[in-house]
């Protein structure tokens, strides 16, 4: 279900490393294009750890961010290691460190950057399979980098964990940099196959999770926040502890996962709504219904990237080039609304679901609406409607007209409306891969709807 089948690696635009090795000490932390995390004062305090490489400690070990001021170490007997900060403004640059007794020897860490840093997690999608290899910008104002498999490195293709397939966050890079005119980085930590129990405290990828962000940040598990994309196994049988679709069991996992990873790093944590996985439609639902709530209870959930509409290559994954980049794109808005727009865009609002004659029904938005494919082509036509009742289901395939008239949507059917029906919106398969509506500013998908009651 999970396998990995992608291209070759792109060459990919030269960076110019240094790390220190000065011969009597060696800078553990940090290392050539390792990135931390910005303070909101705009200077920064970044973590120096530095170690003796020689049978005898130096007397003393300075450091500097640039042409700085020298700043002095502290000596950690216990863990025989000099450690303390040097102040450094938001953006890349050069940490220079040395012995003052022998000032002629300074070794250089370079790049170094102080910027935005995000922790990815979930399973494969987030972790990436794409076939289609992206190299960060070569006219991006700042670097990007990524950490995985215990390094750091440019934040280029490969970026999954085993370094062999495309994800979508050097796209996501290549959105935001230009942007936010910062460093950015991601820390990856998602791994396929696993299920929402795993990731909350207790469970061994949320360990995983703090050894590997503890590692790249040198101890200060400073992040701006955590990226969260998860729920395809917890559909399938596949991982054992999967629940299986359940929506309480889900749910609740969900707001421990969310409290646990925010207890721990401080940050908030965007959570993405999957796309549709299989032939179970109510397994689906109660996945994403669940995801769909979290972001109602606001913080520090916040509404992540919204994928019902997109089709995946195989079912589960996009590995092709054109739905991985849908995929980050929407990343990259839900990224940006969250976290750098003043006040940020709200997802559009259903007021009221009512028969509007015997086989149609009006849909009232709090906003006005556009309709489009995943792919960006416009549609006359929205899909992904489903009307229920005791006796009768009612899908895309009876909708004969879909009218949008501003905020408002008439959905016409070739039958009538049963008693008692109850209005869905994007169930299990639903607008997948389709003409969908859409916030016609922002363009995001409307929410997902699940059995509202149709209104006289």
């Amino acid at each position: 279900m999970d396998g990995m089948a992608c291209l070759p690696v792109v060459a990919c635009a030269a960076v110019a490393l240094t790390s220190a090795s000065a011969a009597p000490f060696v800078v553990e932390y940090p290392v050539a294009m390792a990135l931390v995390q910005r303070a909101a004062t705009g200077t920064t305090a970044v973590p120096v750890r530095v170690r003796a490489a020689g049978a005898v400690a130096p007397q003393a070990i300075e450091a500097r961010w640039q042409d700085g001021p020298w700043q002095a170490l502290t000596w950690d007997a216990a863990a025989q290691r000099f450690h303390g900060q040097v102040q450094a403004p938001t953006g890349q640059g050069l940490l220079a460190v040395r012995d003052p007794a022998v000032p002629t020897e300074a070794a250089t860490v370079e790049p170094v950057l102080v910027g935005d840093l995000f922790v990815i997690t979930g399973q494969s999608n987030a972790d990436g399979r794409g076939a289609e290899m992206v190299a960060l910008a070569a006219a991006n104002p700042f670097l990007g980098a990524k950490y995985r498999a215990g390094q750091w490195s440019r934040g280029d293709d490969p970026s999954d964990d085993e370094g062999k397939c495309a994800s979508p966050w050097p796209i996501v890079l290549n959105a935001l940099i230009p942007v936010q005119k910062v460093p950015m980085g991601f820390i990856q930590a998602a791994v396929g196959s696993t299920v929402v129990r795993q990731w909350r405290r207790g469970g061994d990828m949320f360990a995983r999770m703090e050894a590997m962000v503890s590692e790249a940040t040198g101890g200060t598990l400073a992040v701006k926040a955590v990226l969260y994309y998860q729920g395809e196994n917890d559909i399938t049988h596949h991982n054992t502890l999967s629940v299986l679709g359940d929506y309480e069991q889900y749910r609740t996992h969900l707001r421990a996962v969310v409290d646990d990873m925010q207890g721990l790093l401080r940050a908030p944590v965007l959570v993405g709504q999957i796309t549709n996985l299989l032939d179970m439609p109510e397994r689906n639902n109660g996945v994403r219904r669940a995801q769909q709530e979290i972001w109602d209870a606001g913080p520090p959930a916040l509404p992540g990237a919204v994928a019902y509409d997109i089709f995946p290559t195989d079912g589960v994954h996009y590995r092709d080039a054109q739905n991985l980049r849908a995929f980050a794109e929407r990343w990259a808005f839900a990224v940006s609304n969250a976290l750098y727009t003043p006040v940020p865009v709200p997802r559009p609002r259903l007021l009221s679901v009512l028969a509007s004659g015997p086989a149609a029904l009006t849909l009232s938005y709090d906003r006005p609406l556009a309709i489009s494919a995943w792919t960006g082509e416009a549609g006359p036509r929205a899909y992904g409607v489903r009307v229920t009742s005791a006796t009768a289901v009612l899908t895309d395939a009876e909708v004969t007209a879909t009218d949008l008239a501003g905020s408002g949507v008439t959905v016409s059917f070739a039958k009538p409306l049963p008693p008692g029906a109850l209005f869905w919106y994007g169930s299990g398969s639903d607008g997948q891969g389709k003409a969908v509506l859409r916030d016609a500013v922002t363009g995001s998908p409307v929410p997902l709807v699940f059995g509202v009651p149709v209104g006289p």
